[in-house]
Parts: structure tokens; sequence; C-alpha cells
């Protein structure tokens, strides 16, 4: 008799809204996923762990991640909205991170320090 196990890492659309992108401000769909880890068993994932939620955008690709705790409400539909504050920057697109301030995600002006949280740019 033999088994067939395996691990590996996986990532799963959970919610998606349309609104405006907290990082470049312009209307998009905002497209809720979630990342894990998992063990299988037969191709048959038994475990997940290291859940992790974050949310992309569709214009410009921004990424921010969001508390665990919102992204299993949202994925099991508990809530049906995704307040601007439960975002935390991570990310940008490679074309759009030299416009945007790379600590908040604001965008970037002609002053040496961001208008919104202040890192020097």
């Amino acid at each position: 008799m033999f088994f067939i196990w395996g691990w590996g890492s996986s990532s799963k659309t959970v919610f998606t809204q349309t609104g405006i992108c907290k990082h470049c401000g312009h209307m998009c769909r905002l497209e809720v996923f979630m990342t894990y880890h998992y063990f299988s068993l037969f191709f048959i994932p038994l475990l997940k762990w290291d859940k992790q939620y974050y949310v992309k955008s569709s214009c410009c690709g921004a990424v921010h991640a969001i508390p665990p705790e919102i992204g299993k409400a949202l994925s099991k539909g508990d809530t049906n909205s995704l307040s601007e504050d439960d975002l935390s920057y991570v990310m940008g697109s490679a074309a759009a991170i030299d416009s945007y301030c790379g600590n908040c995600g604001a965008p970037k002006n002609d002053n040496a320090y961001c208008t919104k949280c202040g890192a020097k740019l």
C-alpha cells in the first residue's frame, strides 16, 4: 500500500467589491483573497495553516493587508462590506511604485515629504 501526500501554498478569492482605491484614488474592483499553506493526502487538502487575507485593487495593482477576523467574516458571508480603515498598505505594482509614497501609498507630489503620513519621499 502507498500514500500520495504533499504540501504547498495557494491563494483563493473570497470576496469582491467595487470601491475607491486607497492607493491611487481611482474607482476599481477590490478583490479580497486568502493565502495559505496546506497539507494534502491523495490530492485532498486536509490541513490549512498560516492564513492571511489581502485586498488587491484592479486599477493600479496595489495590495493591502486586512485583519484576519475581517477576512474570515467576509469569506463566511457574515459581513458584506470592506472599510477603508481596515486596509494597511503592503505594496503596489512596479509601474506605480515611483509615483506613490512607499510608507502609506498616498500619491507623491512636489514636496520632499508625504502630505498624508509625513514620511520622507
